[in-house]
């Protein structure tokens, strides 16, 4: 791989039969394929966007974004989006929800777009 040009190594690299944790394992092989798989170029972008493509849209392709961090980040938010949801029937079983009962969904700490997102994904779930 590592004799391969950057351009046909980065067209591997965005095959949608790898996955994120096989980007990261590859990117701990050697200097020539961690530069490969560097935060803010195409890969990073390609994995997040054939992840979460209706989320392309809040980003400007003139931004420098790094795309390791947010597809970190919206995993993450993800994660947490699963944790509230199965929490929600032991919590408001009854009629009464209380006032703060949302609050946990409130200081997420991610863009709010991300557990969104994750909503619509858990809706959309075959089976639910």
């Amino acid at each position: 791989l590592t004799d391969l040009p950057g351009e046909l190594l980065e067209l591997i690299l965005c095959c949608d039969v790898l996955g994120a944790a096989d980007i990261g394992r590859v990117s701990c092989t050697c200097r020539r394929l961690r530069e490969a798989c560097q935060p803010r170029g195409k890969v990073w972008r390609e994995r997040f966007r054939l992840r979460w493509p209706s989320l392309l849209k809040y980003y400007s392709h003139s931004d420098s974004v790094s795309w390791l961090e947010e597809y970190k980040a919206r995993h993450n938010a993800g994660l947490e989006a699963q944790r509230i949801v199965a929490s929600f029937s032991k919590r408001f079983f009854s009629e009464h929800v209380p006032c703060d009962g949302f609050s946990d969904i409130e200081t997420l700490g991610c863009p709010s777009h991300f557990f969104e997102d994750e909503l619509m994904c858990i809706l959309n779930m075959e089976g639910r």
